[in-house]
């Protein structure tokens, strides 16, 4: 999006563009596949940009930066005051790369601002301490010589590997929870994204931004957590996307369906998606 200055780290991956699988090719930061950096060199920005939040005039226009410094933004929502807020899919065990433990930002948008990546976990620099190094692995090395700025504090860190994707506010007294952000989560790609303990995600959670207190909303019965599939019973498999109708009273959330995964990828069942409308019952405490 904007001018960089590399280190000049370059990492060493096999060609997938080769039917031989031994053929392997150096790649730098900010740099295309197979095409290694020096230490000094400068990338230049422009726009459009990957990694960024983008804004584009309703009649028509060319894009303007908003943010910058994000590794996969995902949703993006307005809070009742007005606020911008977007979901961060973090950083994954695996790759050239490998970063282990990093949970899913909710971040509040400051136009202008860099939020970190590659080189930082919030406010958390990924080549300092142990925090995230994966088990067995070399701690993650900088990959930017300077810094456009120190990154902002996120609102929230959710689950690691949840997957915390498109989301809305509540604006509705009847609903409650007038102001909270309401998150679908999409649930864990292990083991492709590295190692999980138990099923992560799979469920709708509700968060208040004011002091980044993560509930669980909507989640399936059971004593486990996980997708409806796997511990039995009706229920959520992947959220997805949830925004409220526009009287505030429902909630709908997209559920992408049925989606397993092995060593060898995703592998996700047609026919399997559906459309959750959620409603307070009458009575009911918000």
């Amino acid at each position: 999006c904007r001018d960089v200055t590399v280190q000049g780290e370059n990492y060493l991956t096999q060609d997938p563009r080769l039917p031989d699988r031994k053929t392997f090719v150096l790649t730098g930061a900010f740099s295309p596949f197979g095409v290694p950096t020096r230490k000094g060199q400068v990338i230049s920005g422009k726009i459009p940009c990957s990694g960024a939040i983008l804004k584009i005039p309703l009649d028509g226009g060319k894009p303007e930066l908003v943010a910058w410094g994000f590794r996969n933004p995902f949703g993006l929502a307005f809070s009742p005051d007005g606020g911008l807020y977007v979901t961060e899919n973090s950083y994954d065990d695996r790759g050239s790369r490998p970063v282990h433990g990093t949970g899913d930002p909710l971040w509040k948008v400051t136009p202008g601002a860099w939020y970190g990546w590659p080189d930082f976990h919030g406010k958390e620099p990924l080549d300092l301490g142990d925090h995230h190094v994966p088990p067995g692995k070399e701690r993650p090395k900088r990959l930017l010589a300077a810094h456009p700025n120190d990154p902002p504090e996120p609102v929230a860190l959710l689950g690691v590997h949840s997957s915390s994707n498109g989301f809305d506010f509540s604006r509705n007294r009847q609903f409650g929870y007038e102001g909270q952000a309401f998150i679908a989560q999409f649930g864990d790609q292990a083991p492709v994204v590295g190692k999980v303990l138990s099923p992560v995600g799979f469920k709708v959670v509700r968060v208040d931004v004011a002091t980044g207190v993560i509930h669980d909303f909507a989640v399936n019965r059971g004593k486990t957590n996980g997708p409806a599939s796997r511990i039995g019973g009706g229920g959520l498999e992947r959220p997805v996307a949830a925004r409220f109708d526009p009287t505030g009273t429902a909630l709908y959330v997209v559920d992408f369906g049925v989606m397993t995964m092995d060593r060898k990828g995703s592998d996700p069942r047609k026919g399997t998606g559906i459309l959750w409308r959620i409603t307070r019952t009458e009575g009911t405490a918000p």
